[in-house]
């Protein structure tokens, strides 16, 4: 994972954000790496050529890609956005033995993008601000993410990507209000024990219709907090669903794709 990916700001907030509560879209999280396939055990054989890896093509993509509520999204956003999600989409395709449907990547981005744009205003309208909490526990989260040992590091190594301080505080500050706003939205999401049996069981029963039974489940108590963390994801993800649906009946919203 590239640590472009890894922040969910303004400017790379969409793609990111379908990765933490799977809510805004199915082309994947941004920065996701695809399985390395340069090993030995994928190389072509003598003869043989490698497969051309395809590229974004972001040809005729206007200087403003949306506009919402008045506020735009530029070219520069969205290319942000694409460009991270674009080797996980390529990767999939190619798993299938297709090509990536780059049109329907761009809209979805573009959705994306929109969707995360209209939450960002939202928690403004709200009043939702930064405490230093919050502050500190998505620095904390960036850094367990990223694999670096400080937020000087951290700063650092966006710097090298083309995002100074004052535009890294910014997104931090998004994700932030964001983070909040989802769980104002969604409220207790804590799962009851039966929802986590039930869930446990579903995943049984998926992992023995498919003959996958060489490496059965752990007992429940061994993946209790994977299943809790996944139920809580879910909550939110419906929640959020449910307030961008609200959020686009009111919008004026213009996509210039």
């Amino acid at each position: 994972m590239t640590i472009k990916g890894t922040i969910l700001g303004r400017r790379l907030l969409a793609a990111a954000f379908v990765g933490s509560i799977a809510v805004l879209g199915g082309c994947g999280a941004a920065g996701d790496e695809p399985e390395d396939t340069t090993s030995s055990s994928a190389a072509p054989a003598p003869g043989e050529s490698a497969a051309a890896q395809p590229e974004p093509d972001l040809e005729g993509v206007p200087d403003v890609v949306a506009v919402v509520n008045g506020t735009e999204i530029t070219r520069e956003e969205f290319t942000a956005a694409y460009e991270g999600q674009f080797p996980q989409a390529a990767a999939q395709a190619q798993a299938g033995g297709q090509e990536v449907d780059q049109e329907l990547l761009r809209t979805s981005v573009a959705d994306n993008l929109v969707s995360t744009e209209l939450l960002r205003q939202e928690a403004d309208e709200r009043g939702i601000e930064v405490t230093p909490e919050a502050r500190a526990a998505a620095i904390e989260n960036l850094l367990e993410t990223s694999g670096l040992g400080s937020e000087e590091e951290l700063r650092a190594a966006f710097s090298e990507q083309g995002l100074d301080d004052a535009e890294f505080d910014a997104q931090l500050a998004d994700q932030v209000k964001l983070d909040a706003l989802l769980a104002e939205e969604a409220g207790d999401t804590t799962p009851s024990d039966e929802e986590i049996q039930e869930a446990y069981d579903a995943a049984k029963t998926q992992q023995e219709a498919s003959g996958a039974t060489d490496s059965p489940l752990p007992p429940l108590e061994e993946v209790r907090n994977e299943i809790v963390e996944q139920l809580e994801g879910g909550k939110t993800s419906e929640a959020a669903q449910a307030l961008i649906a609200q959020l686009r009946e009111d919008a004026d919203i213009t996509v210039n794709l």
